[in-house]
């Protein structure tokens, strides 16, 4: 059976990616959120700093780059990984992207690092992108099938949520995780998420959100699958 959702009036399908990004952006907007801030192709640069500098230290990041954790390369591969999400996620910040949050919509077209690679001349970057880019694309893989239980035609997918190092645990993604967490509960969706810090479930939990999947990632590093569920609320 479809599924329908009212918003200002207009039935939207749920399945319909550009009316479930348009129903959430103008949630964001009605709610206070300044248009500018969404992801577009004038601040780009600018959400790839805060997620390079945000994932300083974090498991993923190390893992993928072997050890050898590079900041400005890392912003390099996010700002052309950003780029290519597009009008196919939607882009939160706060006033000086202090923290940033990419989600994308149910059903969206899986975005990643082969679809983004065909798009540029890797003979520009060194072996460090490419090797950490490979990395990178080998656990998406994982990760995937590790939510895919957990995802259906009414759940976000929150791809990314960062803050900049020296401002984490200052409220800043807090705000953006809110905004989320409020619109799933009005428009009765579903949210997933991951994380590799054991330490962030209960930040998470506060939010909501409960640890429906726990593995360990080639025996490197945790790997935890949270959901949020409006019917849970």
């Amino acid at each position: 059976m479809k599924q329908y959702i009212k918003n200002y009036g207009v039935i939207y399908l749920k399945k319909d990616i550009n009316q479930s990004i348009k129903l959430f952006t103008d949630y964001c907007i009605k709610n206070g959120f300044n248009k500018e801030l969404f992801l577009n192709e004038k601040n780009i640069d600018e959400y790839a700093k805060t997620a390079a500098n945000g994932y300083i230290g974090y498991p993923v990041v190390e893992v993928n780059f072997n050890g050898k954790y590079d900041e400005h390369l890392f912003y390099r591969m996010l700002r052309i990984d950003f780029k290519s999400r597009l009008n196919k996620s939607v882009g939160i910040a706060s006033e000086n992207y202090e923290s940033v949050l990419i989600i994308e919509a149910p059903m969206a077209k899986k975005t990643g690092n082969l679809q983004y690679l065909k798009s540029i001349d890797l003979k520009s970057f060194h072996l460090l992108f490419i090797n950490a880019t490979q990395r990178s694309n080998t656990f998406e893989k994982y990760a995937l099938i590790k939510r895919k239980p957990y995802v259906d035609e009414n759940t976000w997918y929150v791809y990314l949520f960062a803050t900049k190092l020296d401002l984490q645990r200052s409220g800043y993604g807090k705000k953006l995780l809110n905004l989320v967490v409020e619109f799933a509960k009005e428009y009765k969706y579903k949210l997933c998420l991951e994380t590799n810090l054991k330490d962030n479930i209960k930040l998470y939990e506060s939010f909501g959100f409960k640890l429906v999947d726990s593995s360990i990632y080639k025996n490197k590093m945790d790997h935890f699958v949270m959901c949020f569920n409006y019917k849970e609320q």
